[in-house]
């Protein structure tokens, strides 16, 4: 395991875990969401599953829960979020093609940037509880012509069904987990663990068909 620094929007400083060989694996980048670290349940037991089957995995170590990021206008927000992913497909290209981009909620505001800016449309993709509601990423997941792994909660406002309806496209994969919210857990432990399980069996899927 590695920790690489680096410098994203007006200088503040993030980190990269690599785990894995970024050179000789398949890689995947994995963008977390505002309060959701890649330690948080979904993303740790992503990569783990990731690793177990042979990928080198990036995470992304950034903090937006502070207050010049949460008080910022909405396009404030955004030009932070893209200039910090835009650092990490800088080094990440340096080093290796991905074949897999993994984002939770505002993690796929990032991705939605990459496609659209730094063209990286042959890349699988992975959606935690995608921020639908967001037309970048509406269009960035109806247009992607590449394999894709929609994940969302029954009771998530982020993914309203309305959205999620008009998102049938040949490639897509839509899992929506009953009465989950953003977190993609529900009030009890056991039935949360039984979610955490679909998921992975679908991500387990999704990987073996790639």
């Amino acid at each position: 395991m590695a920790r690489v620094e680096l410098e994203g929007h007006e200088g503040h400083r993030f980190f990269l875990v690599v785990e894995g060989d970024p050179r000789g694996e398949p890689v995947a980048v994995v963008f977390p969401g505002l309060r959701y670290s890649p330690a948080r349940p979904l993303l740790h037991y992503t990569t783990k599953l990731l690793r177990a089957r042979g990928w080198a995995v990036v995470e992304a170590w950034y903090d937006y829960d502070r207050p010049e990021f949460l008080t910022a206008a909405e396009a404030e927000r955004h030009s932070w979020i893209t200039a910090d992913a835009a650092a990490v497909w800088r080094w990440v290209r340096g080093h290796a093609r991905p074949r897999l981009l993994v984002g939770k909620s505002i993690g796929t505001l990032a991705m939605a940037f990459l496609m659209r800016d730094a063209r990286d449309a042959a890349a699988a993709k992975v959606w935690l509880t995608p921020l639908l509601r967001a037309d970048d990423v509406l269009r960035a997941i109806a247009e992607d012509a590449a394999p894709g792994l929609l994940v969302a909660g029954g009771a998530d406002p982020a993914t309203p069904p309305e959205l999620l309806d008009g998102l049938e496209r040949p490639g897509l994969h839509t899992l929506v987990l009953p009465g989950a919210g953003h977190g993609l857990e529900v009030n009890e432990p056991l039935p949360s663990l039984d979610l955490m399980r679909d998921y992975l069996q679908s991500l387990d899927a999704f990987l073996g068909a790639l």
